[in-house]
């Protein structure tokens, strides 16, 4: 074939090829022109699901992740069971970098009945946000408390066969206040399975002697094994009570995580903090704690967290050394109309290691701590949804005088949801 005959030809299939691309391109709408299709339907018709879906969509195909979010959340409220709209909604959260909630949503899908390589894309973005992605969570609450100074409920008490009446001041008295909490994770490394741990946390109250603040910086890594990975970590800690020095020390932890199925998963930790006490000597000590956490999806919209664990102290002293073990359950439940509540109970028992010295005898406690909260996943500002959590606490003990009560109720926010 001669050469300017071939040459025509070439240039005759890619005319033909360039032709059928822009027809191509020119057959697809625009993601934006059909989203204002779809919001002109759903104003007249706004409880359309399937219109409200791909109003979704079409907002996470233009990167509109906030409203995306929205627009899942919303068909959720209606039906807290729907697949599609919560695998929709853990995506476009962990697109905006809401691994949190990403996280929550993700387990809650595995629940369903899902094809193996959906499954296996879910178990895979949950191990990321575990392992190697930055997390980060900012909690600030308002806080009206009975009792934050944990004083003791007696008017009176008896020290060697005497009677002493309580100064009020020593006495239960209602406080306000404002808790911050920043708890991050930042991963580094190739891959990202190094990181660093940190949290900090201040207590603020109208009576600023009794004001806490803490703070925890740790260094780690997770070691993924083939059906669970164990993580190791090491740190330092300090805090200050009443605008002094309380404590500080070294810390460590040793966990293990792993899924014993699609929705059961186990959590096993092994903690050491370092008591130092600047002012008081005689409590320096260590403290150990055993803990696992139980976490089962019971169904698409509801599930069980479950811990048990035992905290030993040891303090130079033995007075204020002392065994804790302890129960913890936490249930979560969705309701129609975008309402979710949760329940915790807390049980412990403290058993001291000798006699106080005031009262001669040795302190035997016991501890019932009761929660619940409830929020509505379709209320939300700069994607934090507010919760409310009201609370009571019954810390009773074989001395008088180590009894106290109180109940307290919180108003915060939250990006689990």
């Amino acid at each position: 074939m001669p050469p300017l005959k071939f040459l025509l030809i070439v240039i005759f299939l890619l005319i033909i090829n360039l032709n059928s691309a822009l027809a191509l391109q020119q057959a697809q709408p625009d993601p934006e022109d059909l989203l204002e299709l779809v919001e002109a339907r759903l104003a007249a018709d706004p409880d359309d699901l399937q219109l409200i879906f791909t109003r979704g969509m079409l907002l996470a195909e233009l990167e509109s992740y906030g409203k995306a979010a929205d627009a899942f959340r919303k068909m959720l409220s209606r039906e807290p069971d729907l697949l599609r709209p919560r695998l929709e909604l853990a995506r476009v959260l962990m697109l905006s970098g809401n691994y949190y909630g990403a996280r929550y949503n993700f387990e809650q899908v595995l629940k369903h009945d899902l094809p193996d390589t959906v499954q296996n894309n879910v178990t895979r973005m949950l191990t990321r946000i575990r392992e190697e992605l930055p997390s980060f969570d900012f909690v600030v609450e308002l806080i009206s408390d009975s009792n934050p100074k944990q004083a003791t409920s007696s008017k009176e008490v008896e020290i060697d066969g005497l009677l002493f009446k309580l100064d009020d001041d020593a006495r239960a008295s209602r406080e306000t206040g404002l808790r911050f909490l920043l708890d991050g994770r930042v991963p580094f490394g190739d891959p990202s399975l190094w990181f660093i741990r940190g949290q900090a946390e201040h207590l603020a109250y109208g009576n600023r002697d009794l004001d806490f603040s803490y703070l925890q910086l740790a260094g780690g890594r997770h070691f993924p094994r083939e059906n669970h990975t164990l993580s190791l970590e090491a740190g330092y800690h300090w805090s200050r009570y009443q605008n002094e020095s309380l404590y500080r020390g070294a810390i460590w932890r040793v966990s293990d995580f792993r899924s014993l199925r699609r929705d059961l998963f186990l959590r096993l930790d092994l903690t050491g903090l370092q008591l130092k006490y600047p002012d008081h000597s005689f409590r320096d000590g260590w403290q150990y704690t055993a803990s696992s956490n139980l976490t089962y999806i019971i169904t698409p919209r509801s599930r069980l967290n479950a811990g048990i664990g035992y905290t030993i102290n040891r303090a130079d002293e033995s007075i204020y050394s002392f065994d804790q073990p302890f129960l913890s359950l936490r249930y979560v439940y969705e309701w129609p109309h975008g309402w979710i509540t949760g329940a915790n109970l807390r049980l412990s028992h403290i058993e001291y290691k000798d006699d106080d010295p005031f009262f001669r005898e040795t302190r035997r406690e016991r501890e019932v701590r009761l929660e619940a909260d409830i929020l509505n996943r379709r209320l939300s500002v700069w994607r934090f949804s507010p919760r409310l959590t009201v609370g009571h606490v019954d810390h009773a003990s074989n001395i008088d005088f180590f009894s106290w009560k109180r109940t307290y109720i919180r108003l915060g926010m939250t990006a689990e949801f």
